[in-house]
């Protein structure tokens, strides 16, 4: 039977108390184990409302018995920022004493684990899994969180780190469905992007901060490194990226969900009704590493005017937009423009149209990585 579970955060101050809430559906230690969360940054709702679509999803396969594996979902893995509303402002990708990204600074226990493992592997492929989830585990216990949102980020971890695959439900500001997910796991995961009928698919890995999906996954890498990429399976660990922050549609929500199901089926997490057979459509969208992701930047301050459309294919040097300074004269009033890169596809823009120098207010994916795209990738 389904079971909430409720984890009690650090306290920050005296008279407050915030908690998760975790669905699990599934025996525990059941195969393969999926982890799914939504709203790690807290003011991305549409992620959270396909969360609770998918809920009673959930709940209704349970009570038929189609549970194969054991799945565990958090509708709200951001109690915290959900209380980051300031002069009816609601900014919940920061936790505000501390100024900290929620999905930055995951605690990084990979070479604790490596130290851990060191004479004890080339058991086979399965017993050096089990070795390596159990000292991540480990690791994980050991680590003492310094305030409410490393708590947080801790909590999540622990229900996360030994799972078969993890997904990380986002939404981007304004933009096209899209994902991040490791090379590794490409073009295998291209059924999920099929189902979601994402637009863009980056493959992501190591590329700064210590986000949420890449730290699940980085003891697993470090391993693989080390010992071979045959010497343990790599979780599969996703960012799904369900539009932008406007997008709180039922619709669009309830096909979220119906899709995340349908992938947990052809996966063999669930089982078909009536023996049914799941099947994946094809990918149509385009696929490529972050290093080809252009991400757009104002060069002036002004108001920003979008002259490329959502979802456009552009060229290299296209103006995508420009910045307009509303009080220089007609002839400057034009105080920057923004181009395109390379060849791509515009997918996601700002919400915001109040331009500063160095913002970054979009992103193009394009056909091939980019010289200036090295070292850290991820903005904050």
């Amino acid at each position: 039977m389904a079971e909430c579970r409720t984890i009690d955060l650090p306290r920050y101050a005296v008279g407050t108390q915030h908690s998760l809430k975790a669905w699990r559906f599934g025996a525990p230690g059941a195969r393969p184990k999926v982890y799914i969360q939504a709203g790690i940054h807290a003011d991305e709702l549409p992620a959270n409302l396909a969360a609770a679509k998918l809920l009673p999803l959930l709940q209704a396969a349970e009570a038929e018995g189609r549970i194969r594996g054991e799945i565990i979902l958090v509708p709200v893995a951001n109690p915290i920022g959900f209380n980051n509303v300031t002069l009816r402002a609601f900014n919940g990708r920061y936790h505000l004493p501390s100024g900290e990204n929620y999905n930055r600074g995951f605690p990084d226990i990979s070479d604790t684990v490596l130290e851990a493992i060191d004479g004890h592997m080339a058991e086979g492929p399965a017993a050096d899994l089990a070795l390596v989830r159990a000292e991540v585990g480990k690791a994980l216990d050991a680590v003492q969180p310094g305030n409410e949102a490393q708590g947080l980020r801790l909590e999540l971890m622990k229900m996360a780190h030994d799972a078969d695959i993890v997904l990380d439900l986002h939404t981007d500001s304004d933009a096209e469905l899209h994902l991040y997910l490791d090379e590794d796991h490409w073009p295998e995961a291209a059924d999920l992007a099929a189902l979601l009928d994402a637009k863009v698919v980056m493959f992501a890995r190591a590329s700064g901060g210590g986000p949420f999906e890449e730290t699940i996954a980085w003891p697993y890498v470090r391993v693989r490194e080390v010992y071979g990429a045959d010497a343990i399976e790599l979780p599969l660990t996703v960012v799904v990226e369900l539009r932008g922050e406007h997008d709180t549609d039922h619709g669009l929500a309830r096909q979220d969900a119906e899709a995340l199901l349908r992938f947990l089926t052809v996966r063999g997490v669930v089982s078909g009704k009536a023996g049914a057979k799941a099947k994946a459509p094809k990918f149509t969208g385009m696929a490529g590493p972050f290093s080809a992701t252009q991400t757009l930047r104002c060069p002036a301050a002004g108001i920003l005017v979008f002259t490329a459309a959502l979802g456009s294919t552009v060229k290299k040097g296209q103006v995508l937009a420009e910045i307009i300074d509303p009080l220089a004269a007609p002839e400057a009033a034009v105080a920057g423009r923004i181009k395109a890169a390379a060849k791509g596809r515009f997918f996601a823009r700002s919400n915001q149209r109040l331009a500063w120098p160095g913002e970054v207010v979009g992103k193009v994916q394009c056909d091939r990585p980019l010289p200036e795209r090295k070292g850290k990738l991820l903005y904050d």
